[in-house]
């Protein structure tokens, strides 16, 4: 794999939603980093996968503040991750994590007669507050693609009900998103406000 430089993007949507995109791929694998207002909520999601494509981890953090859940997916040679050991192939682990602890389970624990259990424990991960705040979020995801990650077999498999719903995505329309994503502790560098400014010259603001 080729290492690249960073991109980046922002999009609004409406008058309550926007997105900022950041992504750059290394040796060591693919990162996307997304900064999210969604109405009075806001979120910072990573998601980052390794080259193999077999190790992926996403986490969704609320902003400002720092709760936040993590969902990580190993779908193969996992015996050395911690609460993947007796998880028997051709399953798949995943390892939940937050606020209130770990939860490490074979994929198939999320499907079969174990699955409510299951989803009553990776919810308890979360503080009420939290759940309310990702719950805000399910109108939202279905609407982006770089979401699509973190809804079937993310979110999805905790909370069904809210987060499985079929994607129909919408064009949202790409602006400057420097001054954006500072006010979630990711400034933009020199080159990046450099870049912006020249791509935005005779845009409105």
């Amino acid at each position: 794999m080729n290492a690249e430089g960073p991109a980046r993007w922002h999009f609004v949507f409406d008058a309550v939603t926007e997105i900022s995109i950041h992504f750059e791929r290394t040796p060591a694998g693919d990162t996307t980093r997304l900064l999210v207002r969604a109405g009075v909520e806001r979120f910072v999601f990573v998601s980052k996968q390794d080259p193999s494509g077999r190790d992926s981890t996403e986490s969704v953090r609320r902003h400002p503040g720092r709760e936040e859940l993590t969902r990580r997916l190993v779908l193969s040679r996992f015996g050395d991750v911690p609460g993947c050991e007796k998880i028997a192939p051709p399953d798949a682990c995943v390892v939940f994590t937050g606020r209130n602890g770990v939860l490490a389970a074979g994929f198939s624990a999320f499907s079969d007669e174990r699955a409510a259990n299951m989803r009553e424990r990776a919810a308890s991960l979360v503080s009420p507050a939290m759940r309310d705040a990702l719950f805000s979020l399910a109108p939202v995801l279905p609407r982006v693609a770089e979401f699509g990650s973190y809804s079937k077999d993310f979110l999805g498999l905790v909370w069904p009900q809210r987060f499985t719903k079929a994607q129909s995505l919408r064009k949202g329309v790409r602006k400057p998103g420097c001054d954006f994503d500072a006010t979630f502790d990711f400034p933009c560098d020199a080159d990046a406000r450099r870049r912006e400014g020249k791509r935005f010259a005779d845009a409105v603001r």
